[in-house]
């Protein structure tokens, strides 16, 4: 089937607020090339179980297409135009199943030759609408707070090296009550501006609190999840028929009910953790890992003002059978090994914050917990400096504003 071929009826399989928004496109959609048309249905079909800031921006996606003339429209998009597309790709069903049909596109762009071509018209395409239709600025300051090395009594190296160039090292901070300082402080933002997956925490280990406002992701917590998806991708490994696209294609297709994920009321919650667990890699089996993707894609995908991301020691490398098989019943942590981790994760975690709006009014707070060594960069502190301030957390936190 072309896209001009297509009706309402087509949609019918949708949940009500995806099929809302494709019908209301209908039209749209009927003018977009084959190479295009099946990647956006893709974001379409999810539309009900996506985040606020991923809804807005597929709202602005289309109404930046909308406001195109064909002529316009046919500009912007040629390079998807010029993109070859075989009968036996527009046979398949890529209304109801746009993911299988951009798995085999991923294939086809490959083996064709025309992967660099579609990336080039997809940065074009990608780069219009953005410059078109902004980010809002946030309605308070960016702040995200990584703490590394928990359970670790010694740095190998000097912590936060990456980051020191940036913002301002606190060798001499007081340690004391600083847990109970952050959270106290998630906690006031989150009762200041109480708007829905706005405020994260995420941990690699036991959550810590609980706030209603304040959206939670726990390694622990997910340990029967990680279990059951663990317990699938055995299942193809140990088939002898499939292989690692057999996998991918299973971890693609695993629904959060699944892996258990069906008992959470917060749908968009549910589908976030599932794709967290299905799509990262090594997400399954190392805290650390888990921690600092879990972080990356809240940032990407919610764009939250206020995140918390607490790394936990991480199991100590095995054998990937015996990680794959997660039967351990003593699992031995490498609290060293997991405090490098943390460190290149803070540092991941600042970079991905900065990609989103408000970026030069944003905050950073990174802390060695426990001990007395903290980093923070914001519009106040001077960048590549060290302050023999002794301050306490508290006072660090209300200085970063």
């Amino acid at each position: 089937m072309q896209p001009n071929e297509l009706t309402a009826s087509n949609f019918a399989s949708y949940a009500p607020g995806a099929r809302a928004f494709a019908i209301a496109h209908l039209k749209l959609f009927q003018q977009l090339p084959l190479s295009l048309a099946p990647l956006l249905l893709r974001e379409v079909i999810a539309y009900d179980v996506r985040f606020p800031a991923e809804q807005r921006i597929l709202r602005d996606q289309f109404a930046y297409l909308d406001s195109l003339s064909p002529q316009e429209r046919n500009s912007l998009l040629q390079g998807f135009l010029a993109i070859r597309v075989t009968e036996k790709l527009a046979a398949m069903d890529w209304v109801r199943q746009p993911q299988s049909f951009s798995e085999a596109w991923t294939a086809y762009l490959w083996s064709t030759h025309q992967m660099d071509a579609f990336r080039t018209a997809a940065n074009e395409y990608a780069a219009a609408w953005q410059k078109a239709k902004p980010d809002p600025e946030p309605v308070v300051p960016r702040l995200s707070i990584v703490l590394v090395g928990q359970g670790c009594t010694d740095s190998p190296y000097p912590v936060f090296r990456k980051l020191r160039p940036l913002g301002t090292f606190f060798p001499n901070l007081d340690p004391a009550n600083g847990w109970e300082a952050v959270q106290k402080t998630v906690v006031a933002r989150a009762a200041s501006h109480p708007e829905n997956y706005q405020h994260w925490y995420i941990d690699g280990g036991e959550a810590a609190f609980e706030d209603p406002r304040v959206t939670r992701v726990s390694y622990a917590e997910l340990t029967p999840v990680r279990h059951a998806i663990l317990k699938r991708m055995q299942a193809v490994i140990h088939s002898g028929t499939g292989g690692p696209e057999a996998l991918r294609t299973l971890l693609a297709q695993t629904r959060p009910e699944d892996i258990g994920l069906d008992a959470i009321k917060d749908a968009p919650l549910a589908h976030f953790q599932a794709s967290i667990l299905t799509e990262g890699s090594g997400t399954q089996i190392f805290s650390t890992t888990f921690a600092q993707w879990t972080a990356r894609e809240a940032l990407r995908r919610a764009q939250p003002v206020t995140l918390l991301v607490r790394f936990a020691p991480r199991q100590r490398q095995l054998p990937m059978n015996e990680l794959l098989a997660g039967q351990n019943q003593e699992i031995e942590t490498d609290p060293a090994g997991s405090l490098i981790d943390a460190d290149i994760g803070a540092y991941y975690t600042w970079i991905n914050q900065q990609r989103l709006s408000g970026a030069e009014n944003s905050r950073f707070l990174a802390w060695f917990e426990g001990r007395n060594e903290a980093l923070a960069i914001g519009p106040a502190l001077p960048r590549g400096t060290v302050s023999p301030s002794r301050l306490t957390m508290g006072q660090l936190l209300e200085m970063l504003g």
